[in-house]
C-alpha cells in the first residue's frame, strides 16, 4: 500500500476543518451587521470580551490582559450550530461572520482553546490553577507573569452539582472548538477565505468587498449546505436539486 501524504490523508476527513469562523453578535445597540461593516472597514476584531479562569480578576490591567477575539474550527457544513438559539449560552451569535484559514490565524498568533474538565472529582486541575493564579495576583505582577500568557486559552467544561448549593451545572461547550487570539485581530482583505451573512445581505456584502483588480471576498449563509456553499463559491447559478 502507497504512503500517503499527512496533508492529503487529513484533508479527507469531513470532522476537521480548513478554516477558523468568527460571527459577529449585537453590542452597543450596534446590530451583528453593522458590527460586520465596521470588521471589514478597520480590518480589526476587537478583542472586547475576557476569557478563561482569571477574566474576572479586581485588577483592570489584569483583566484587559485576558482579552480575546474568538474563533470556532467548526466544520463548515455544521456551521447553524454556533449561530443557532442554545439555552444555557451566555452569547448569542448572528449569521455575521468571516472566516480565515487555520493557518493563516495561526500565523497571526490565534491558538486552540484547552478545556479542563471541571467534572465532580477533577477538581485538582481547576484548584492548581486558581492558586497559581492566587499567586501572582497577590504579587502585583499577573498581568506581566508567563500565567497570563497561559490563562486566556484555558476554558472549563462539565457537568455535575455544586457542593455549596446543590445547584446542577453543565458548561459542555468543547464541541464549538474554540481558537483564540490574545489582543486585537487584525488583518488583511487578502487574509479573508470569505465572509457569512444571512442570505438576503450575501449579495450586498459582496458588493461592498468587490475588487475589480483583486481578489473580491464571496459570502456565504451559514445555514447553507454545504453542496450550495461550493456552488456559490464556484459561481454556479443552476438549479441545485438531490434528485
Amino acid at each position: 500500500m502507497a504512503e500517503e501524504d499527512i496533508t492529503e490523508l487529513l484533508s479527507r476527513r469531513s470532522d476537521l476543518s480548513t478554516f477558523l469562523v468568527h460571527f459577529t453578535r449585537d453590542f452597543h445597540r450596534k446590530s451583528a451587521k453593522r458590527n460586520l461593516k465596521r470588521i471589514l472597514r478597520t480590518a480589526t476584531l476587537e478583542a472586547r470580551s475576557a476569557f478563561g479562569p482569571a477574566k474576572d480578576l479586581s485588577r483592570k490591567k489584569d483583566r484587559d490582559s485576558q482579552r480575546c477575539v474568538s474563533f470556532s474550527e467548526v466544520p463548515l457544513e455544521h456551521l447553524s450550530c454556533l449561530t443557532c438559539e442554545i439555552p444555557g449560552r451566555r452569547i448569542r451569535l448572528s449569521s455575521f461572520g468571516l472566516a480565515f484559514t487555520k493557518m493563516r490565524a495561526r500565523e497571526k498568533g490565534a491558538n486552540p482553546v484547552w478545556y479542563m474538565d471541571i467534572t465532580p472529582g477533577h477538581d485538582f486541575l481547576t484548584k492548581s490553577l486558581d492558586k497559581m493564579i492566587e499567586a501572582e495576583q497577590c504579587r502585583g505582577v499577573f498581568r506581566d507573569s508567563h500565567l497570563s500568557k497561559i490563562c486566556p486559552f484555558i476554558e472549563q467544561m462539565g457537568t455535575g452539582v455544586r457542593r455549596s448549593d446543590g445547584h446542577r451545572y453543565q458548561k459542555e461547550f468543547w464541541w464549538e472548538r474554540e481558537w483564540r487570539h490574545v489582543g486585537n485581530f487584525r488583518f488583511f482583505t487578502s487574509d479573508l477565505a470569505f465572509g457569512f451573512a444571512p442570505e438576503r445581505y450575501v449579495e450586498e456584502f459582496e458588493e461592498l468587498m468587490h475588487r475589480p483588480n483583486h481578489r473580491s471576498v464571496r459570502f456565504l449563509d451559514p445555514n447553507w449546505s454545504a453542496e450550495r456553499m461550493i456552488a456559490h463559491l464556484a459561481r454556479y447559478d443552476g438549479i441545485l436539486s438531490p434528485f
